[in-house]
């Protein structure tokens, strides 16, 4: 039987199509394919074991959201960014989460276990921390477009380790303003973490474009 496109699949299996979509947002998200780097569509089919159909229809997808850059003749590719560009995200991040602390805006209860944050990697978990944190306004608007933003920030913060030597105790440190409750606590810190990756863009940007060139050589 051909598996592609986006008939329905008997037996309640996924789709192909949103198979390969969520395989594909998971791998960008964890920093498998690095910026600059192309994806082949009859890689990720083969990895899995999908035809390679619905995976550029996923790829399409992805770069109609802005997540890939699709070249015409050439395929998809990890988006490579200037500095500019790297500060400039970690802005839009920093403002987000500055809207999500708006004292007029009712919330929905805390989205999340800081001790279960822990039990993964520093940045990890402070990404799923702040997009509790996001999720706590109830906004599906606001979610969706931190959920973006995070999706383009994604192999960049993957990076951050080679900059920062202290991410293991900024995450603890953040994970720690989970038990109060003054939303307005969590505000400076959000602005030394953005402010920090902000002031390292240049080396962030040009440590994606050393991965770009060890990918491709």
């Amino acid at each position: 039987m051909q598996r592609q496109g986006r008939d329905p699949v008997p037996g309640g299996r996924e789709e192909p199509f949103k198979t390969a979509l969520r395989a594909l947002r998971e791998r960008l998200r964890d920093g498998a394919f690095p910026p600059g780097r192309r994806i082949a569509a009859v890689d990720v089919a083969d990895s899995l074991r999908l035809s390679a159909t619905p995976v550029r229809e996923a790829l399409s997808r992805l770069a109609g959201e802005g997540l890939l850059d699709e070249l015409r003749g050439q395929g998809f590719y990890v988006p490579l960014y200037t500095s500019a560009d790297v500060a400039d995200l970690y802005r839009l991040s920093w403002a987000q989460l500055r809207i999500s602390l708006c004292r007029e805006r009712p919330r929905v209860g805390p989205q999340g276990c800081a001790q279960a944050f822990l039990e993964q990697d520093p940045v990890s978990a402070v990404e799923r921390l702040f997009s509790s944190w996001m999720a706590e306004t109830g906004s599906r608007v606001l979610a969706g477009c931190y959920r973006r933003t995070q999706a383009q920030l994604a192999p960049l913060r993957r990076l951050e380790h080679e900059v920062f030597a202290d991410l293991e105790e900024e995450a603890v440190q953040l994970l720690a303003l989970t038990v109060s409750d003054s939303v307005e606590a969590r505000a400076g810190p959000i602005e030394l973490f953005h402010q920090r990756r902000i002031a390292a863009a240049e080396r962030l940007a040009a440590l994606a474009a050393i991965r770009t060139a060890g990918a491709r050589s």
